[in-house]
């Protein structure tokens, strides 16, 4: 009977080991495949047509699916002017595709650069924790308020961050983060689901053939040492696409090649849904774990310009709850501050201000308003 008890243990730890054994096969038999595009929906309003259900059919009708990096700040901006950017959104969850949280505007109140956010890689300067925790508050209110979506998985801004950006997310709930780093656990319940990398950067007929190549071998070698993929877009060169329709006929081509080499074996997932397969025990739903109230308000509010198109004069208004330095500039959708207007002390209650934009060319430019706890913008159209 003794050797029966001694027995049993080594026949469950081998029993393990052979299912541990088999589930790696199986994972490095099949490939979950992600597709995460970043920076929609972009400032430039040359290019059209302005509008995700193109590639979201490119990639529906081959059973994948997108997790759109949205910068939430864009839903209240001129590209969402008349409400189809956030229709075709709302309508891409509710298909089972995933709206990611692109942090708020992707440009950093430091340098005023579009290349970073949650850290100023320039200057390498962090953000505080109230600094950053309000711009994702903010984001987060935004996507709730003008989709109804509270999103579940964040993308970093220039894939830059620090591990402040990690602490408030985790703070916060925020169950996913996608960045350049290793697959795996991040921060507290932080699960991370890296990128591996992009190929239609800038896509032409040119390198064409020799993109779609290679991203197939990648994808292949990645797929036999870790049973996982993230491909990566952006917007813009998303749309510069539709031109020709070579970004999406690329797009295309990829899918239905790893569709006929993989079959069954490959799984087309969301961020979250891969962080769900990996950590069972994770949170899907920030809903349960935060109020999303900011620890510590900025103190102030931007009261809505008028006249708002206008030409060549605005006012611009702005209440404070207690006194405070107040920076007031206008900046570039490109991320360029090119003009400041105020930089001052104000005492505590409703200000106001003209400006005149006269020397600068037509087109739409942000309001950026900030103290030491934190910056509110506005799109502002200057129209001649």
């Amino acid at each position: 009977m003794r050797k029966v008890v001694l027995l049993f243990p080594l026949f469950c730890v081998l029993n393990i080991y052979i299912n541990k054994q088999d589930l790696h096969a199986k994972q490095s038999d099949s490939l979950l495949f992600i597709v995460r595009i970043d920076d929609i929906l972009s400032r430039n309003m040359t290019i059209l047509p302005r509008s995700i259900v193109p590639l979201q059919d490119t990639l529906s009708i081959r059973g994948a699916k997108a997790t759109w990096g949205l910068m939430p700040h864009r839903l209240i901006e001129a590209a969402n002017a008349d409400g189809q950017l956030a229709i075709e959104i709302k309508q891409s969850h509710y298909s089972g595709h995933e709206i990611a949280q692109h942090g708020l505007i992707h440009i950093c109140q430091i340098c005023g650069r579009s290349d970073h956010e949650m850290y100023c890689s320039y200057n390498k300067q962090a953000l505080s924790y109230d600094q950053q925790e309000k711009l994702i508050l903010e984001g987060v209110q935004i996507m709730i308020d003008s989709l109804g979506i509270k999103p579940t998985s964040f993308i970093p801004p220039g894939h830059i961050y620090d591990t402040t950006t990690k602490a408030v997310l985790a703070n916060l709930g925020f169950p996913v983060i996608s960045t350049s780093n290793v697959l795996g656990q991040s921060y507290d319940s932080l699960f991370d689901v890296p990128i591996n990398a992009e190929f239609t950067w800038a896509l032409t007929e040119q390198n064409y053939s020799e993109n779609l190549t290679k991203a197939i071998q990648e994808i292949k070698k990645e797929q036999e040492s870790s049973g996982i993929y993230v491909l990566m877009m952006h917007d813009p060169f998303i749309r510069l696409g539709y031109k020709s329709g070579i970004t999406l006929k690329w797009m295309g081509a990829l899918l239905d090649s790893l569709n006929a080499y993989y079959g069954d074996r490959i799984q087309y997932k969301t961020l979250t849904e891969v962080a769900k397969m990996y950590d069972t025990q994770l949170s899907t739903t920030i809903a349960e774990r935060t109020n999303y109230s900011a620890s510590q308000p900025t103190g102030f509010s931007l009261l809505p310009n008028y006249p708002n198109p206008f030409n060549p004069s605005t006012k611009i208004g702005f209440y404070l709850s207690k006194e405070s330095q107040i920076s007031i500039a206008v900046v570039t959708m490109e991320g360029k501050k090119i003009e400041l207007i105020s930089n001052k002390f104000y005492r505590a209650g409703e200000h106001w201000a003209s400006i005149n934009l006269g020397q600068l060319a037509s087109g739409n430019y942000l309001l950026l308003v900030q103290n030491n706890t934190g910056s509110i913008s506005r799109v502002i159209s200057l129209i001649k």
